[in-house]
């Protein structure tokens, strides 16, 4: 499993199907290690039977946002798992770097869709503001692509089989609707098998998120470093939200757009504030 700079067949091999229209792109910010990125990768190919092409940082960047390089250069690394029958480009960024890139330097043509995951851990509530996974995939939309955003809930044995795929089952559903170009479909998949979930619940994107606090902890040389956590909350919240169907055992989808206008009518108060 390691980086392959000098088997430029490998390499030419895995630019050329990019220049195939119906590319599926393939993104993450769990790392290019992740098990959920190469159960996807599997299943969007066996399913799909297009290209896959899979971007993802060298390390994990999970919490990275909607974070991108601008002031240093980008590596770009072919990677090769023969045990895995894994073939991606691995980035030292974050990832939107990533999509940035399998966008505009390794897909000559547009790609049909842009999946981001299979994250490890749920993306509702206020995580979303903060999800590397999600934030990918608003980068495909803010560029006019469909996306989909996947993430599990965490578990101590994640079924990432299950995930990749309900997550095919909705990629396969999107292709072809033009009218979720710049959109993205967030799906939320609770733990267990999918024999035991509930069904699919189609949702708001609420508010409930995590009350946190830092702790202090000493280096060696006793140099104090401030470390977040806290425990995940649900607010009261009017109506089924993705958190809380989430919980109850549901698959959730919603839909999100890069346009982050607000209620028009709050501008009234910023009147009295003109000289």
């Amino acid at each position: 499993m390691m980086p392959i700079w000098e088997n430029r067949r490998m390499y030419c091999q895995w630019l050329a199907p990019s220049t195939i229209g119906g590319v599926i792109l393939l993104v993450n910010d769990d790392g290019i290690e992740a098990p959920g990125l190469r159960a996807l990768y599997r299943c969007l190919r066996r399913e799909l039977r297009q290209p896959v092409l899979a971007v993802a940082p060298a390390e994990e960047r999970s919490g990275a946002g909607h974070a991108i390089s601008i002031n240093r250069g980008l590596s770009l690394t072919p990677f090769h798992d023969s045990d895995a029958d894994f073939f991606a480009f691995s980035v030292d960024g974050t990832p939107s770097d990533c999509c940035k890139l399998g966008l505009k330097v390794l897909c000559t043509q547009k790609p049909r869709l842009v999946v981001s995951g299979i994250n490890n851990g749920p993306n509702v509530g206020r995580s979303l503001f903060y999800s590397g996974t999600v934030s990918a995939a608003l980068e495909a939309a803010i560029e006019g692509f469909p996306a989909l955003a996947v993430s599990l809930d965490r578990s101590e044995e994640p079924d990432w089989n299950s995930a990749a795929e309900r997550a095919v089952s909705i990629a396969k559903a999107m292709l072809g609707r033009n009218k979720l170009a710049g959109s993205v479909i967030n799906l939320n998949l609770p733990v267990g098998t999918a024999k035991h979930w509930q069904p699919l619940r189609v949702v708001r994107h609420g508010l409930s998120g995590f009350s946190e606090a830092y702790s202090q902890r000493h280096q060696r040389d006793g140099h104090p470093l401030w470390h977040l956590h806290g425990q995940r909350i649900e607010l009261e919240e009017e109506g089924e939200t993705d958190a809380h169907a989430l919980r109850a055992g549901h698959p959730t989808l919603s839909i999100l757009q890069p346009d982050i206008n607000g209620d028009a009518s709050l501008l009234e108060a910023l009147d009295e504030l003109s000289p």
